[in-house]
């Protein structure tokens, strides 16, 4: 069974333990970009974003970027009180409820598992279109190559936080060059009139009837808060970071992917007219990089979506790893989820579990159809799972602070309003989704009927395991924490 850190000598205590002081703020930074995948997110996106609301991408990107910053700067202040890999889980446990942190690790762990689903394949595909389009277009192929990549990123993943962050800097110089090269030569190509067919930006790209209306315009920002979602992963490593740099992580990976997605998609879409963008949605970057540079570049292009796309999966799995990890730990989990690997000071058992449900998954996807159909419905609702555990820690932050939210005007800013606007902007898109039902009903079956096993499975672990998490919320984190609760260190 687990135990208390320091209750033995040093090589126990390292078994209960992760790493501490493993990444910098960069390497913190590059894993949290890592998994909300720029390039590749752009790819899946940028023909739909088109669809919602035209020219007119960057309003919701702006729009968007504001409450995410203020969730962001939440994150923040929380992980300068308490860091801690399971982050929303830890945090909501404490401070609202022990049931709404287990609801709330439960459905993240939702998010970054099976949402992995729909980046398999992907990798599969992506990798078999330079030798064949068939095997490419096959299924049993691309799960097989897909299956390859998964089970590569889950070693490094393993190997520790420090293999995974040297992973990801080596696949983001290359994505990142490639996604500012294109942007900067398909601007350039535009207004040096050496693209045919091209489109300039004009002041209707930034209104609301160059938007389509109101209606269109939340249908953007739906797309844009999936584009954003990932960032958190920063949190998920607090406790591997140093000196509680992951709270700075996240508000700064917020910045970069604002600057890096209005960029990317003022620049590229552009590329074409608007309805050879949506022509090509499926292959849209290798579309934009055969427009500016001809095949070889549409190459370049291909393999910079295939490395964000693996760099992504990679983050995912390092995230829903601590996740589980924390809740083992805790004993809200069996507690076989919270032990660590002596030699590499990873979550080892959580790590390889969720890569191989990941496998699994694909493979049940593959070959049975009626469970591919029921994944693929839970995966439209990721980004109503993503608004939820958003506000769930927006509203955490300020109740945290609460007694010292009044203190100053810089407190008042960043412990109450901006913090306060991301939790009602994110409530605000829960109850248009479901008003407007933009999502069908059996998509809202799949995706509220895991949600709703999370609370089922939250009452019955503490009815069976009686963690103690359950009776003193206080003592999450593996050890009692002895810091005043309604005293936290301010930021």
């Amino acid at each position: 069974m687990f135990g208390h850190a320091g209750a033995g000598s040093h090589d126990e205590a390292s078994h209960h333990h992760l790493k501490a002081d493993a990444l910098g703020f960069g390497d913190t930074v590059v894993i949290a970009m890592a998994s909300s995948g720029p390039t590749q997110s752009i790819a899946a996106s940028l023909a739909a974003i088109m669809i919602a609301v035209r020219y007119a991408g960057f309003i919701p990107l702006l729009i968007c970027f504001i409450p995410m910053i203020g969730i962001a700067i939440g994150y923040q202040r929380l992980n300068a009180w308490q860091p801690s890999a399971g982050a929303t889980y830890s945090w909501v446990g404490r401070v609202i409820n022990p049931h709404a942190g287990f609801f709330s690790g439960w459905i993240m762990m939702m998010y970054y598992t099976i949402g992995t689903v729909s980046l398999t394949p992907l990798l599969g595909s992506y990798t078999l279109s330079f030798f064949s389009d068939a095997a490419a277009n096959n299924k049993y192929d691309t799960a097989l190559v897909g299956t390859l990549f998964n089970l590569l990123v889950l070693v490094v993943a393993a190997l520790g936080a420090k293999a995974s962050a040297r992973f990801q800097w080596l696949w983001a110089a290359f994505e990142y060059l490639a996604l500012g090269g294109f942007s900067v030569a398909a601007l350039a190509l535009i207004y040096t009139s050496h693209l045919s067919h091209s489109v300039r930006i004009s002041a209707s790209w930034f209104s609301l009837s160059g938007a389509g209306g109101f209606h269109s315009l939340i249908a953007g920002i739906l797309i844009a808060i999936f584009l954003y979602s990932g960032w958190d992963t920063a949190a998920y490593m607090g406790e591997e970071v140093e000196g509680k740099k992951a709270g700075s992580a996240a508000v700064t990976s917020v910045v970069l992917l604002f600057v890096v997605y209005s960029v990317g998609v003022l620049a590229l879409q552009g590329v074409a007219p608007a309805s050879a963008i949506q022509a090509h949605a499926g292959n849209v970057l290798a579309f934009v990089g055969q427009r500016i540079g001809g095949g070889f570049w549409k190459d370049i292009m291909i393999v910079a979506v295939l490395g964000g796309t693996l760099a992504s999966l990679q983050a995912a799995i390092v995230s829903a790893a601590r996740i589980s990890f924390a809740m083992g730990r805790d004993r809200v989990f069996p507690s076989w989820f919270g032990q660590v690997s002596a030699k590499y000071r990873t979550p080892m058992n959580a790590t390889i579990l969720v890569g191989l449900l990941n496998v699994v998954f694909l493979w049940g996807s593959t070959l049975i159809g009626s469970l591919g159909t029921a994944l693929s419905d839970v995966v439209s609702t990721l980004g109503l799972m993503a608004a939820m555990f958003y506000l769930l820690t927006a509203a955490t932050a300020i109740w945290c602070y609460r007694h010292s939210i009044t203190s100053s005007a810089s407190n008042f800013l960043l412990g109450g309003v901006l913090p306060g606007f991301g939790a009602v902007f994110m409530a605000f898109i829960i109850i248009y989704e479901l008003a407007t039902k933009a999502l069908n009903g059996v998509e809202l079956s799949f995706g509220f009927g895991f949600a709703g096993l999370g609370l089922v499975l939250s009452f019955i672990s503490s009815r069976v395991g009686r963690a103690k998490f359950y009776s003193d919320p206080t003592t999450s984190h593996g050890d009692t924490i002895e810091q005043d609760l309604e005293n936290p260190t301010t930021v």
